[in-house]
């Protein structure tokens, strides 16, 4: 009996040693294997990290390494379906990487991957469900940018919350609206429709209607370049801030979906969800513009993309 027990004990371990899987879905070693061999052929020699969020905890994961890890102390929300993913953090790296900003429960948050927080707190601040608040640094200078609770865009000093500066003052800026990175345009979804207008544009007639169709989930480059992501979301259509000209697409691996797209800090790299309303609609994948190359990574959230420049 006792040596029938062992082997049956040792098939048990067995079985568990084959099948005991990362959220990815590969064994975990496996899985890091594939992310560094993926990264390396998209990045060089590059460092690179992703921030998501695997709800209720965010995740860091190291490119070069393969290496993922929980944050300490941070809780955050969102889950699949529509009632749920609003509440999603959509975490957003500082230009250096070393820290990022998200919101949680109606609050906005700056972080670093110790786990050390700040409220950026100041009650023109809108830190409600779907809302993008994102990071812009000038002269050394660190800003929150995101919609203020009147339908503008405002950005938000981080070491003294209580000094705003306004970016556009259309009144019609609804969740999701970005600075690019040259702090010169921003753009912004309004009820369907998307919308990039200079910095300074004081009323809705001077933004400028960019989205033909269903138009969603806009998001900046680190240049003068604005997406957004048409219905269906097959692909992120790429334009010129200055002229509103659509220049390029970004389509979702096939078969998948493409949703919740982040560029990086620089402009060939992004990052994004599938997008799809079916099973596996968390899967994330990180991307070069130039090649339209992609690397899965994992299941998580709203992921951002930091890459180490040149």
């Amino acid at each position: 009996m006792r040596d029938k027990a062992s082997v049956w004990l040792g098939l048990v371990f067995f079985t568990y040693g084959i099948f005991a899987v990362t959220p990815a879905g590969r064994p975990d070693e496996a899985r890091k294997r594939d992310i560094k061999k993926g990264w390396a052929r998209l990045a060089g020699q590059h460092r690179g990290k992703v921030v998501y969020a695997r709800p209720p905890k965010m995740i860091i994961l190291d490119l070069k390494s393969g290496v993922s890890r929980e944050i300490p102390g941070v809780t955050v929300a969102g889950d699949k379906g529509i009632k749920k993913r609003g509440k999603s953090p959509r975490p957003y790296f500082s230009p250096d990487g070393n820290r990022f900003i998200y919101r949680y429960a109606g609050h906005v948050y700056v972080c670093d991957a110790k786990g050390t927080q700040q409220k950026i707190d100041n009650p023109l601040m809108d830190g409600g469900d779907e809302t993008t608040w994102s990071w812009y640094r000038e002269n050394g200078k660190d800003w929150a940018v995101g919609p203020s609770i009147n339908g503008n865009m405002i950005m938000v000093d981080m070491a003294d919350p209580r000094k705003t500066r306004l970016v556009y003052g259309g009144g019609n800026v609804h969740l999701h609206g970005e600075l690019t990175g040259t702090g010169e345009y921003v753009v912004f979804a309004d009820k369907g429709s998307v919308f990039v207008a200079p910095v300074g544009t004081l009323s809705k007639d001077g933004a400028r209607k960019i989205s033909i169709g269903q138009g969603c989930r806009p998001c900046a480059a680190p240049d003068n370049r604005v997406a957004w992501l048409p219905e269906p979301h097959k692909r992120y259509w790429i334009c010129d801030a200055a002229t509103g000209e659509c220049r390029g697409e970004l389509p979702g691996p096939p078969p998948e979906e493409i949703y919740r797209l982040n560029w990086s800090n620089r402009p060939d790299f992004a990052v994004h969800m599938a997008g799809s309303d079916r099973p596996g609609n968390d899967r994330i994948h990180v991307r070069r513009l130039s090649t339209g190359e992609s690397l899965f990574i994992g299941n998580g959230w709203d992921p951002d993309l930091w890459v180490q420049p040149d």
